[in-house]
């Protein structure tokens, strides 16, 4: 019996492990060639938090934060503040952790996370890695985000909220009424957090609308299957609410959300209100501000702070129904007596977000409380001592780390408004059609993110105005911006890179895919699965692979003569 020769030894010998191990290597070095500006970001924001927690010890405690602590047991509904941040985060996260560190190094850790979900979301809905990236860099890299990562605040789990219906919504394009329930159940998570979010429903339940597709080619009614998926997205909303409102009335014995929002309301119209035109009962007068127009405290102070207040004003809202009713018909009357003084600023404040610097308005609340400081703030209460009731390290501060946190973010560690405006523009030419973007599934998704970034300014805006409460846009609206500029850009695309459908050539969001014949057509890198495809295709291991199958096609495996 004859030996094989040589060369077919030498390809029977080989290790299909090694050769398993040398393509996993490739692909992962060709993930990373892919992904390395966005790897490159997520690294840069991971220091960032890290300097973070090294600076400033065990947390950063806000006014704000001593009412979400010392409302941990009791979880009353009614105080100034929903329940929702102790409800998801900060009561979980302390059970575990037993360290006001603890949380937020979660918080921090789901900043990342906020990050990633961007990103993903994007390269899944057809935009470029570099576009994804930079859509992803303000959340990583904005020293004023990461700061409020660092407090005892709610922002970071309304910002998880807020992110995790949109990715539900936007995910696959095709929102069915199982996704769109849960998706309507987080936004009413988001507003039992911050109730500022009550409106954002109004532009997810259009976006699904518009995003439900047909069940097949052949359905005849597909307009019903749109309503039904809006109206299960309504539903699961309202369903959220609904649980909550009746655990307040348990409480108070009266229907509600939250225990503010009449103070809030009559802020707003208290910095306005002319009384000469008003007609006002005994316990309203004395809630009009004794300073004259023109010359008023911001809307911060009549909300929180009673300034120019009579002094009887508490004495005599108790004779017509208490405070908050009182409030609540003052602030009414103003706005049926002067909608246009109330709106005017409303729009200056809204005008505010999109400025070049954040600087702050002799009206506003100031934006120093949301920057680093060199010193540990204190802001008039006893953070030492909720330290010792809730666990952490006793308070310090890295004075070198703390420098240089405040120097990054005053000169170039933060998003400027113009930017940001930039990418609400991007998302709204998204939205309309524009250019390539007419062909476009994105539009609607633009209509989504665009809409509900825009409405949380706005609704922020007509309550007061803050810089804070532009931190869960940096989420939002560079999302915004990122799906608008890839309609634009690259024409109609559906998730994960698939041909669109009959019925999808019907929906609103645009026509069938481009090329020749349906529109402009960018190649293989306009689908996600197209650019993983060519990326395998110039895989070395394949022609490796290649190349040793052609061997053993011409071995001749006959056994050789004596």
């Amino acid at each position: 019996m004859g030996q094989p020769n040589a060369d077919q030894d030498d390809i029977l010998a080989s290790d299909p492990a090694a050769d398993k191990s040398a393509v996993s290597g490739s692909r992962f070095v060709a993930l990373i060639r892919r992904h390395w500006l966005f790897g490159a970001l997520l690294l840069g924001g991971a220091v960032l938090r890290w300097l973070t927690m090294l600076a400033y010890a065990p947390a950063l405690l806000y006014i704000d934060s001593f009412r979400y602590l010392y409302n941990l047991k009791e979880l009353d509904p009614t105080q100034l503040n929903p329940i929702g941040y102790q409800l998801f985060l900060l009561k979980p996260t302390l059970f575990v952790t037993h360290s006001l560190q603890g949380v937020v190094l979660v918080q921090h850790v789901l900043g990342l996370g906020l990050a990633l979900g961007v990103y993903l979301l994007l390269v899944r809905r057809g935009a470029r890695t570099w576009v994804a990236a930079v859509a992803s860099a303000p959340v990583l890299l904005d020293a004023y985000q990461v700061q409020i990562e660092h407090n005892i605040m709610s922002d970071l789990i309304f910002e998880v909220l807020l992110l995790l219906a949109v990715l539900l919504l936007v995910w696959n394009g095709a929102p069915r009424a199982p996704t769109t329930v849960i998706a309507g159940l987080l936004l009413a998570a988001a507003v039992i957090t911050r109730s500022v979010a009550i409106p954002l429903v109004v532009p997810a339940a259009v976006y699904v609308l518009l995003a439900a597709r047909r069940r097949n080619d052949e359905e005849r009614r597909p307009w019903l299957r749109r309503i039904g998926a809006s109206a299960a997205l309504v539903g699961g909303f309202a369903l959220g609410l609904f649980s909550y409102a009746s655990y307040f009335y348990s409480i108070e014995g009266e229907w509600g959300l939250a225990g503010s929002s009449s103070r809030v309301l009559y802020g707003r119209t208290a910095t306005v209100a002319d009384c000469t035109k008003l007609d006002l009962n005994p316990a309203e007068k004395p809630l009009c501000p004794k300073e004259p127009l023109g010359k008023r405290y911001g809307v911060d102070v009549y909300t929180h702070g009673l300034k120019g207040w009579d002094p009887r004003a508490l004495e005599l809202a108790d004779a017509y129904g208490g405070l908050d009713k009182t409030t609540k018909s003052f602030a009414y009357k103003v706005l049926r007596t002067q909608p246009l003084d109330v709106a005017r600023p409303i729009v200056r404040d809204f005008m505010k977000n999109f400025a070049l610097k954040r600087e702050t308005a002799p009206e506003d609340v100031p934006v120093y409380r949301w920057q680093f400081q060199t010193e540990y703030p204190m802001w008039g209460l006893d953070s030492p001592r909720a330290v010792r009731d809730f666990g952490g390290p006793p308070i310090s501060v890295d004075p070198e780390i703390a420098s240089f946190l405040r120097n990054y973010q005053l000169t170039v560690g933060y998003l400027p408004g113009v930017v940001l405006g930039g990418a609400l523009l991007l998302s709204i030419a998204g939205m309309f059609g524009i250019g390539r973007a007419r062909r476009s599934d994105l539009r609607s998704a633009c209509l989504l993110v665009g809409g509900l970034g825009a409405a949380l300014l706005l609704t922020s805006s007509a309550f007061e105005f803050s810089w804070r409460y532009q931190w869960p846009t940096l989420v939002l609206i560079p999302l915004a911006g990122g799906l608008g500029w890839t309609a634009l850009t690259r024409g109609r695309q559906r998730a994960g890179g698939e041909p669109p459908s009959k019925a999808d050539a019907d929906s609103p969001d645009g026509g069938p895919d481009g090329g020749p014949d349906g529109g402009p057509d960018d190649g293989p890198d306009d689908d996600p699965e197209a650019l993983d495809g060519a990326a395998r295709a110039e895989d070395p291991t394949d022609e490796i692979a290649a190349e040793r199958t052609d061997q053993i096609d011409q071995v001749d495996l006959r056994p050789t003569r004596p």
